[in-house]
C-alpha cells in the first residue's frame, strides 16, 4: 500500500520546471508560426496568381462580398477591406483554398452525374438528304372503326340516373 505525500516533501524546483518548459515550447510555436507567416508573406503574390488561374470568380466573389459589406456598413466595410490588404497572404491563402475547394467539387458533380445519368454519345452528324433504306415491310390493315352505342335504354347504368 502507498502512502500519500505530503505537498512539503516535494522539491521546489518543480512547479518551476513545468512552467519553464511551459515557456520554451510556447517561443517554439511563435517562432515556428513566425517563419510560417514570413514565407506565406513572400509567398502571398504566388498564391493569389495561383488563385485566379484555378478559379477566377472566387475572387470576384470575395470582392463582391466586402462591396456589399460597404453597402451595409461602410466602416465594417472599410475596415475588412483595409484587412484584406494588410493581411494579403491570409486572403490569398483563404482564395488559393476556396478556389481548390469549388474545383474539386465541380469534379466530383460530374463524376457522380456520370454515375447517375451515364456518359454522354459522342456528336454524330447525320447527313440531310433521305436515305434510300429497302426494307420490305408488310401494311397494317386498316383500323377497325369503333362500336357506337345504339341502344341506350338497354343497361342498367342508365336507370341509375333516371
Amino acid at each position: 500500500m502507498s502512502s500519500p505525500r505530503s505537498p512539503f516533501d516535494r522539491s521546489p524546483l518543480g512547479g518551476i520546471g513545468g512552467f519553464i518548459v511551459g515557456l520554451i515550447i510556447l517561443y517554439a510555436l511563435f517562432k515556428l508560426a513566425g517563419v510560417f507567416f514570413s514565407i506565406l508573406w513572400w509567398a502571398g503574390p504566388f498564391i493569389f496568381i495561383a488563385s485566379l488561374i484555378v478559379d477566377h470568380k472566387v475572387f470576384l466573389g470575395y470582392v463582391g462580398s466586402l462591396k456589399r459589406l460597404f453597402q451595409r456598413n461602410w466602416l465594417l466595410g472599410l475596415a475588412f477591406g483595409v484587412l484584406s490588404l494588410v493581411l494579403y497572404p491570409l486572403v490569398s491563402a483563404y482564395l488559393l483554398g476556396m478556389a481548390l475547394f469549388k474545383k474539386k467539387l465541380k469534379e466530383k458533380a460530374t463524376e457522380a452525374d456520370v454515375r447517375r445519368n451515364g456518359e454522354w454519345a459522342d456528336f454524330e452528324e447525320v447527313p440531310e438528304e433521305p436515305m434510300d433504306l429497302d426494307i420490305d415491310y408488310e401494311e397494317l390493315p386498316p383500323a377497325p372503326e369503333p362500336q357506337l352505342r345504339r341502344d341506350k335504354g338497354d343497361t342498367e347504368y342508365d336507370e341509375l340516373f333516371e
